[in-house]
C-alpha cells in the first residue's frame, strides 16, 4: 500500500473518531442544556389548628387541591409569633396563610407591593415582587388629582387581578366575633379609644366606679412590649391606640381630626399642605407640654430612628408607607406645624396624620445606633409608655396584666364624656337641675388587660366574672358554644380583615404570574365561607376585593372575571385544573406538574 493511501485512510479514521467524539460531546451538551424536568414542590406555612382552626382548614383544603392538580404540596404548622417572624422578617416561606388586618385605603398597597420596599421588614413587600408597572401605578395614584387617582387605581386593580400579577390572594373577609359580659349590653367589642370610653359608661350604676373594666386577651401575647413603632409578633394595636394619639383618626365620617384642634388644607404645586394646629393645653402623660416640635420630631424619627447618626437611615418599620407620604414638616409657632405631603390627594395625605405622635424628650435619647439595622428605639420594649392618648399607663405588668387609667387632662376628654352623657340622658331617670347635665358617673375605673393561655380559658374567665370583655377575635368553634355560657353574650362586627394566601416570588414557579394565577383559583371561596366560617365571612367578588381593599373602602365595582374555581361544591375537577396549568405553559410527567 503506498504512502498516499495509508495517509488517506489514517485521516479518514481520525475524522470518524473526531465525529464520534463530537457526537458524544453533542449528546453531553444536549443533556446538560435539557435536564429532566423537576416536579414543582411548594410548602404551605400557617399556624396550628389549636391556634386558628380556620387557617389550618384553609391550609388543608388548599394543599389537597394543589395535590389533586399534580403539585407536590407540603404543610408546616408554626406558632403565630414564629410564623410572623419567618414570613414578615426573614421571608422564609413559599406560600403562607396568614391574617391581614385589612387595607383601609388603596394607598396602603404602596408599601405592600412597591419594589422600593423589597427587603424591608414587616408588611413592606414581604413577597419580593418587583414590577415597574405596579410601581408606576402606585406612584401615579399618589401624585395625580382625585379624579386621575380613581382612573389610575382602576387600571392598577385590573392589572393586579385580571393579569394575575398580584403576589397574594384573598381567601375570605371575616367578621370580628366577640364575647362580652351580658350585663354590659355592648353591641360590639371595643376597638378604638372612643369605643373603650363608651364601654366605661355602659349600663350605669348609681355609685361611682370602683373597679376597672377588665379585658381578656389570649394566645401567645405579652403586654410588656408596648413599642408603637416596631413590627411586633403579637397584635397589641388596640392597647397602643389607647396610649398614643394621632392627629387624625377614623370616625363615623372617615378620617377626621382627633388630637389636632384644626387642620387647614391648601395646594402647593404638585403637593398638598396642611396647617395643623394643636390645642393649647395638650400635654404628654408625664405632664410635659405637647408642641408642634413633637410633630416635627415624630416625622423625622419615623424616617430615621438614628436621627442621622447611622450611615444609612434606620427607618421605623411600622407605619412605613404612611411615613413616606410626608415630605416636610415645619414648626409654625408652639402649637402649629405645616406639613407638606408627597401627594396631590388630600384623602391620601390624611393617612399620614394617623401615625402615633412620639414625645421628643422620651424617644430622642433612644436614637443610639446598636447595629446597622437597629437603634435603641427599635430594641426597647417600652414597658412604661408615655403617650398622649385618652388613657395612660398606670401599673407595670404583673402576671400578664397591665392597667390603664383615664387621662382626664386630654383635650378631648370633656367633650367625649359630655357627648356620652348626653347620648344616654333620655334613657336615665336622674336629677338634671344643673343645666340639664346628667353628671353620669363612670361605671368602671380605668382599664385592665389580662392574658390567658387560650380562647377557652378566656371564655371561662368571662363566664366566671373575672373579665368583662374578650378583646381577641373568638375562633368560630368557640363562638358557636357561647349561647350555652351563662352571662355571656356573643357580638359581631364587620371587619376589613381577611385571610391572605401569600406567595414568595423568590420561588421560581411562584415568580411566574401565570402559575400563581392558576394557583389562586384552586380554592372554592363560597364553600370556605359556608363550611369554615359558618357564614360569618364574605367572599371577594370585585377586583378591589381580591386585592384586599373592601368595597366599603373604595368605590371599585369592576367584577373579577378570572377567579372561577375549577370544580363545584368545594371539590376540584382534576382534569380542569390540569388544563389550566397546561394553558399556562406547564406540563406533566408521571402525573406530576413539572417546570
Amino acid at each position: 500500500m503506498d504512502d498516499h493511501v495509508r495517509r488517506r485512510r489514517l485521516l479518514a479514521s481520525l475524522g470518524t473518531a473526531s465525529m464520534a467524539a463530537l457526537a458524544g460531546c453533542t449528546n453531553l451538551w444536549s443533556r446538560a442544556e435539557s435536564p429532566a424536568p423537576e416536579p414543582i414542590s411548594l410548602e404551605i406555612k400557617t399556624v396550628p389548628a389549636d391556634d386558628d382552626l380556620v387557617a389550618a382548614q384553609l391550609s388543608n383544603r388548599f394543599a389537597d387541591n394543589l395535590r389533586t392538580a399534580g403539585v407536590d404540596a407540603d404543610q408546616s404548622a408554626i406558632d403565630e409569633p414564629e410564623l410572623r417572624r419567618e414570613v414578615l422578617m426573614e421571608r422564609d416561606f413559599d406560600i403562607a396563610i396568614i391574617k391581614h388586618g385589612g387595607l383601609n385605603d388603596p394607598d396602603a398597597l404602596y408599601p405592600l407591593l412597591h419594589s422600593d420596599f423589597v427587603g424591608e421588614p414587616g408588611w413592606q413587600n414581604p413577597f419580593s415582587i418587583s414590577d415597574p408597572t405596579i410601581d408606576d401605578h402606585l406612584e401615579t395614584q399618589r401624585r395625580g388629582s382625585e379624579s386621575d387617582r380613581e382612573t389610575t387605581l382602576d387600571d392598577l386593580f385590573d392589572y393586579l387581578i385580571e393579569e394575575s400579577t398580584i403576589p397574594y390572594t384573598v381567601a375570605a373577609y371575616h367578621d370580628h366575633l366577640g364575647a362580652v359580659d351580658s350585663a354590659l349590653e355592648l353591641e360590639t367589642v371595643p376597638r378604638s379609644p372612643r369605643e373603650y370610653l363608651n364601654a366605661l359608661y355602659t349600663a350605669p350604676d348609681s355609685d361611682a366606679a370602683a373597679n376597672p373594666l377588665r379585658i381578656g386577651l389570649f394566645g401567645q401575647q405579652s403586654v410588656t412590649r408596648l413599642n408603637p413603632i416596631v413590627i411586633d409578633l403579637a397584635d397589641l394595636g388596640p392597647i397602643l391606640d389607647l396610649l398614643y394619639d394621632s392627629l387624625v383618626c377614623r370616625g363615623d365620617e372617615g378620617l377626621e381630626p382627633w388630637l389636632a384642634d384644626s387642620i387647614e388644607w391648601s395646594t402647593r404645586g404638585d403637593s398638598v399642605e396642611a396647617l395643623v394646629t394643636l390645642p393649647e393645653a395638650a400635654t404628654w402623660h408625664d405632664g410635659e407640654a405637647l408642641t408642634a416640635a413633637d410633630v416635627e420630631f415624630t416625622a423625622d424619627f419615623l424616617a430615621d430612628t438614628s436621627l442621622g447618626d447611622a450611615e444609612n437611615p434606620i427607618v421605623a418599620p411600622r407605619y412605613r408607607g404612611r411615613q413616606t407620604l410626608i415630605d416636610d414638616v415645619r414648626v409654625d409657632g408652639t402649637d402649629a406645624a405645616r406639613v407638606t405631603f408627597d401627594t396631590r390627594s388630600k384623602a391620601v395625605a390624611k393617612r399620614a396624620l394617623t401615625v402615633p405622635l412620639l414625645p421628643e424628650h422620651v424617644w430622642e435619647p433612644r436614637s443610639e445606633v446598636l447595629t446597622d439595622q437597629q437603634t435603641e428605639a427599635l430594641a426597647t420594649d417600652n414597658e412604661e409608655p408615655i403617650g398622649s392618648g385618652l388613657f395612660q399607663f398606670a401599673e407595670p405588668d404583673t402576671d400578664g396584666r397591665i392597667a390603664l387609667e383615664a387621662f382626664e387632662e386630654h383635650p378631648r376628654w370633656d367633650a367625649e364624656t359630655a357627648e356620652l352623657e348626653d347620648s344616654e340622658e333620655t334613657e336615665m331617670d336622674m336629677d338634671t337641675e344643673n343645666g340639664g347635665s346628667s353628671d353620669r358617673p363612670l361605671r368602671f375605673d380605668g382599664l385592665e388587660f389580662e392574658t390567658w393561655p387560650n380562647p377557652g380559658a378566656a371564655i371561662d374567665a368571662l363566664e366566671a366574672g373575672e373579665v368583662n370583655v374578650i378583646a381577641n377575635e373568638i375562633p368560630i368553634e368557640e363562638f358557636q358554644t357561647l349561647e350555652d355560657r351563662s352571662g355571656v353574650s356573643s357580638v359581631t362586627r364587620e371587619s376589613p380583615s381577611f385571610y391572605m394566601i401569600g406567595y414568595n416570588l423568590r420561588h421560581p414557579a411562584l415568580a411566574n404570574r401565570r402559575f400563581r394565577g392558576v394557583v389562586s383559583k384552586l380554592l372554592d371561596r363560597e364553600t370556605v365561607v359556608t363550611e369554615f366560617f359558618d357564614g360569618h365571612a364574605s367572599v371577594p367578588e370585585t377586583q378591589t376585593g381580591f386585592a384586599g381593599v373592601p368595597d366599603s373602602n373604595w368605590s371599585g365595582e369592576t367584577r373579577a372575571t378570572q377567579k372561577e374555581f375549577p370544580g363545584s361544591d368545594g371539590e376540584i375537577d382534576p382534569d380542569r385544573a390540569r388544563q389550566l396549568f397546561e394553558e399556562a405553559g406547564y406540563s406533566y410527567a408521571d402525573d406530576e406538574l413539572v417546570e
